[in-house]
């Protein structure tokens, strides 16, 4: 596993040599904010000769700026966009160069002119359409010109245009081809549709743990100890528009009317909380345990006792290129793998977004006022950067599991408008090998985790889960993921997540940052257990998936 993670990390910083090798730089003073992109991502763009391709430039944060495209030294265009005239084949190079009154920035794009250019479709090679449902399929094809469309679904032609609706009842795989021909040649993709049933409205609340069918009628249990108060928050998925909530407590309505209810109980004992949306009767329900006062379960240290967490309780991967759970694979397997991992100071690999693991310290961690309590160890770098949140959890009731509340820890993005708490996302188990793994969100949005072919697993899927699909819950940040000069890059936060470079504090974390699910401050006094999950969505041709690379977590105050 260690040579992989090597391999990826020579791999990602050899395309940043080349990225900074490519990149001209000018001598004026530079500015962090001051950027540019060019509306082809990989700063390549292709002409047939005789044809004119425009080459486009955006400029973010530029105080009074000055343009300028140079090919050859000669200025040829003082706007962000530039007319260029495919009049000769061969290879140009252009230099966009920005001066403005906070800096300056000159990147340079590859013109490659061609006597023919055979059209070339960019579409990903997974579907997922939902049963009865129109879905509306797009051709994204470049050199399209004058083109001709073929749409074939399993073997027989359903469209003849750019566009395909396509509406299935049947649910399962099916085989969809796209074949675009022009004057200069042609492209045939082939996509793999899965038809879905359709959504529907849910709720549900998040215990930390991973979701499958069979478990996902079940109460979800949360612990509060007596004296604090507990706010809690369902997810809501597949509802475009939430409006009006009911919150009842062992039956009796309570005044909460939004998806928050703050609840403080007055004796210990088992309370039975539902809530419902009203406008699709969406409900779940959640058993809430009052126990004995924070501190009756503290766990002073004592002779023997690690620094760093000594117990794994839980660990289920996202989707990802270095998962090597096979057909075959077991649950025990993947838990034996995470104890290993601890047990030589170091954690699993967790895949795409929502892949997590769960780790409990020997003995209660102290929140020090005004000092970092927690080291978790990432291999972020300038430029690239794979955010994992941290939750952190009491062992409120007592019995050395972690069944109890979590707590997010808050970063520089807890609360804007990027980030969306208690997001949902669901994979779907491939029928087949090397393929794509499918997902869809709470959101109505869906996806793929994509075979890159860099690795040699038959399945991204972790198949120890033999359910057709699982869902995994938590906070998602917004993508940083870019590409500079073709260069795959993810640019991170400033600060509080797991393997991310940020302002410097990339490893240390506080547990006075953790908040209730409203945002609000939970005020612990000590912490057990500790979860950490990969943040983002995202992923590249050469590196594959964003995924959080995180150490085991370490008692900073031991």
């Amino acid at each position: 596993m260690k040579l992989l993670y090597n391999l990826r990390w020579l791999f990602i910083l050899s395309f940043f040599a080349q990225m900074l090798s490519c990149s001209k730089e000018h001598d004026m003073p530079e500015n962090d904010d001051l950027s540019v992109a060019f509306s082809s991502t990989t700063g390549e763009y292709k002409v047939k000769t005789g044809k004119t391709v425009t080459l486009s430039a955006s400029v973010t944060d530029a105080i009074h700026p000055v343009y300028s495209w140079k090919l050859d030294g000669k200025i040829i265009s003082t706007d962000t966009t530039c007319l260029f005239n495919g009049d000769k084949t061969g290879e140009y190079f252009l230099t966009f160069q920005v001066d403005a009154e906070n800096g300056s920035v000159e990147k340079q794009v590859k013109v490659s002119v061609l006597e023919k250019l055979p059209p070339e479709i960019d579409m990903t090679a997974a579907i997922i359409a939902w049963a009865g449902q129109d879905t509306k399929l797009t051709a994204n094809v470049k050199y399209a010109d004058s083109a001709s469309y073929a749409w074939r679904l399993n073997g027989n032609i359903v469209s003849s245009d750019s566009n395909y609706i396509l509406n299935q009842t049947a649910l399962g795989t099916n085989t969809l081809t796209l074949k675009v021909t022009t004057e200069d040649g042609e492209d045939l993709k082939v996509f793999t549709v899965t038809v879905l049933p359709l959504p529907v409205p849910q709720l549900f609340f998040d215990d930390g743990h991973y979701r499958v069918t069979s478990n996902e009628d079940h109460h979800r249990k949360m612990t509060v100890p007596l004296g604090k108060s507990l706010v809690l928050a369902p997810v809501i998925s597949n509802i475009a528009n939430p409006i009006t909530f009911e919150w009842t407590v062992d039956g009796a309505v309570q005044t909460a009317t939004d998806e928050y209810l703050n609840f403080t109980p007055a004796a210990k004992g088992s309370y039975t909380i539902t809530v419902t949306e009203k406008s699709t009767s969406a409900r779940a329900t959640v058993q809430v345990e009052c126990v004995a006062p924070e501190g009756t379960y503290f766990r002073p240290k004592v002779a023997g006792d690690k620094a760093s967490a000594a117990n794994g309780f839980d660990f289920v991967p996202a989707p990802g290129q270095f998962i090597n759970y096979q057909i075959g694979s077991t649950k025990a397997k993947a838990l034996q793998d995470l104890q290993t991992a601890l047990d030589n100071t170091s954690a699993p690999y967790i895949g795409a977004y929502g892949g997590y693991f769960i780790v409990g310290f020997d003995h209660s961690v102290n929140n020090v006022e005004g000092k970092a309590d927690l080291r978790i160890d990432g291999n972020a770098f300038a430029g690239w950067n794979e955010p994992g949140i941290v939750w952190v959890m009491q062992d409120e009731n007592g019995n050395g599991l972690p069944d109890d509340t979590w707590y997010e820890l808050k970063g520089s993005e807890t609360g804007k408008s990027g980030t969306k708490e208690r997001y949902a996302i669901t994979y779907y188990r491939p029928t087949a090998p090397n393929s794509d793994v499918l997902w869809t969100d709470n959101f109505g949005n869906t996806g793929t985790v994509d075979y890159n072919g860099y690795h040699s697993q038959q399945y991204y899927f972790p198949m120890f889960i033999t359910e057709s699909s699982y869902t995994l819950t938590g906070t998602r940040l917004a993508s940083t993921f870019v590409v500079e000069n073709g260069v795959d890059g993810s640019l991170g936060y400033p600060w509080g997540y797991v393997d991310n470079v940020g302002d410097g504090s990339k490893v240390s974390f506080w547990i006075e940052d953790a908040i209730k699910a409203d945002g609000t401050p939970a005020n612990l006094k000590y912490i057990d257990f500790v979860k950490v999950h990969t943040a983002m969505i995202g992923q590249g041709a050469a590196v594959g998936e964003i995924s959080t690379e995180a150490g085991v977590p370490i008692d900073l105050n031991f």
